[in-house]
């Protein structure tokens, strides 16, 4: 005798078979799909807030820049309106004149312990002023200037705010250090005076150290992740209680940013290979959690309600089939029945997740791999917004630079590509960091543009200057053999009176370009 099976055994074993090859499917998938999200919602987390926490460290410390500055200029105005700055009139009356100022400007910059102004021993031998803060007090305290001849030169915990700035020639930021003083550990950011080529002396303030630290030790990411502090490889803290610096013992998966913080120190964000893994099981979890949902509810559905199960399952399945050939444009069939809710709601969510982790990943083709650096179909599709909301809108000022860097077929010809991709790097560094506010593409192998908005405009040529220097000091290694950074530059400004159009002012940039390639290889000689 024939065996017979009943509709709803009949579908429920089809329903339990499909549910089961679909969750594999969706479940082989999505382990290599959740890897990728928690890699990028990481990395985008801990970049996000090595950002925004080195951008608020940044801001105290140019901060105290700029103070130190307008003290500065104060001081060598004083001296060049005429005064004797060997008379011992003139230095107590400047002495004084700039106290009074430096305390107001001290009480209006973040974190500062101390402040002082001190006149070369070669010009007086004490004048000058100190003032710092004590035992957590919120007022400056005027205490007795350190007498520098007391000291020897290599004596940093007395003198090294003096003698360092002073061996630099330019205006530093110190390492961190013990003042023996004042008993503070701080950072000082001096600067040493000069007025007609002759050292005056110098000027500056200190940022006390433990400030920093407890920002630092207060930044976490996830559970068990950190920030610590490094300069030149070196750390030099990584713990709450400022105890000696301890070893990082790094794992292959920690995820780490680095920022470089405006006094030369490193801000290293990590996010802890433990709490990444944590993460991608609860995700698998709730997979795994939302498919034996999925499966069970059907069971139980497909038992009562045959018929009017059957569109919203074939309805799931064709969702899950574009979602497989990564096609996100679906639709849930809605149904009155509760189990199917959840079903579509889980399945809605886990859409939009795969959905977000698609954008991102395409986020990602408008980016430079070699230099990380906006690449052509960035530049393309800017150029396209720019126009559309051109012909909308008013022209804003804007300009528009392209660099080119020079000798580099002779260099990829010479010394290998590996080496001519290392230039092009260091290339693309020293340009995004000279126009930090300014959009900047890499539009071919040594091509790159920058569109010039704002200060980046107004400030272009300083900013050129500063970019030949750091070309200067960009040196790379192949062999024996030095490699210098060199790079041709063009800029031009947008003219209404003559430019219809962006292509008009980046053509005429072009030609500046080649113009000045053609004289830097005038001057240097062979193929630029």
């Amino acid at each position: 005798m024939k065996r017979t099976y009943s509709i709803q055994s009949a579908f429920l074993s089809i329903v339990l078979v499909g549910m089961f090859l679909l969750a594999l499917l969706i479940g082989s998938m999505s382990v290599f799909e959740i890897d990728r999200f928690v890699n990028a919602s990481t990395k985008e987390l801990v970049t996000e807030k090595c950002a925004k926490e080195s951008a608020q460290i940044n801001d105290i410390f140019a901060g105290m820049e700029k103070s130190v500055r307008i003290m500065e200029s104060y001081i060598l105005n004083s001296i060049a309106e005429g005064n004797d700055v060997y008379s011992t009139e003139f230095q107590e009356e400047l002495v004084e004149q700039t106290g009074k100022l430096f305390a107001d400007v001290a009480k209006n910059t973040d974190s500062t312990v101390a402040y002082y102004f001190r006149f070369s021993p070669e010009i007086s031998k004490n004048a000058g002023f100190f003032f710092s803060k004590e035992n957590g007090e919120t007022a400056f305290s005027a205490l007795e200037p350190t007498d520098i001849s007391l000291y020897p030169k290599d004596d940093r915990e007395h003198v090294g705010w003096y003698w360092e700035p002073y061996e630099a020639g330019t205006a530093i930021w110190m390492a961190p250090y013990d003042n023996k003083n004042n008993d503070i550990t701080m950072i000082s950011y001096v600067i040493p005076m000069y007025f007609q080529d002759k050292f005056l002396g110098v000027v500056g303030m200190d940022f006390d150290y433990h400030i920093l630290l407890d920002k630092i030790s207060n930044i976490k990411v996830y559970e068990n992740g950190y920030a610590h502090l490094e300069k030149d490889g070196k750390v030099l803290h990584c713990d709450a209680e400022y105890t000696a610096p301890a070893e990082i013992v790094s794992h292959p998966d920690d995820f780490r940013v680095v920022s470089r913080l405006r006094n030369g120190m490193d801000l290293v964000v990590t996010a802890d290979h433990n709490d990444i893994h944590r993460i991608r099981w609860q995700i698998l979890l709730k997979l795994i959690v939302a498919t034996i949902v999925l499966t069970a509810s059907l069971s139980c559905i497909v038992v009562i309600f045959v018929r009017k199960i059957v569109h919203p399952i074939k309805a799931l399945t064709e969702a899950a089939e574009k979602l497989a050939k990564n096609d996100y444009r679906i639709s849930i069939c809605h149904s009155s029945t509760k189990e199917i809710i959840q079903l579509n709601a889980t399945f809605q969510h886990m859409t939009e997740q795969l959905r977000e982790h698609e954008h991102l990943q395409q986020m990602l083709a408008y980016r430079d791999a070699l230099t990380g650096l906006r690449n052509t179909t960035s530049y393309k599709a800017w150029v396209s917004d720019f126009e559309k909301n051109r012909q909308e809108n008013s022209v804003p000022e804007y300009g528009v630079a392209v660099l080119d860097i020079n000798f580099l077929k002779e260099t990829n010809d010479r010394y290998g590509h590996e080496i001519g991709n290392q230039l092009i790097v260091a290339a693309a560094k020293i340009i995004s960091d000279t126009f930090k506010r300014s959009p900047v593409f890499r539009i071919g192998g040594d091509e790159f543009v920058v569109i010039l908005q704002n200060r980046d405009l107004h400030d272009y040529d300083e900013l050129i200057k500063k970019l030949y220097k750091d070309c200067d000091e960009e040196i790379l290694l192949a062999g024996e053999h030095r490699i210098s950074v060199n790079i041709a530059c063009g800029r031009a400004e947008y003219d209404p009176h003559m430019d219809n159009c962006f292509q008009d002012v980046f053509n005429r940039a072009d030609d500046a370009m080649y113009q000045h390639k053609r004289k830097m290889k005038e001057c240097i000689g062979g193929n630029a």
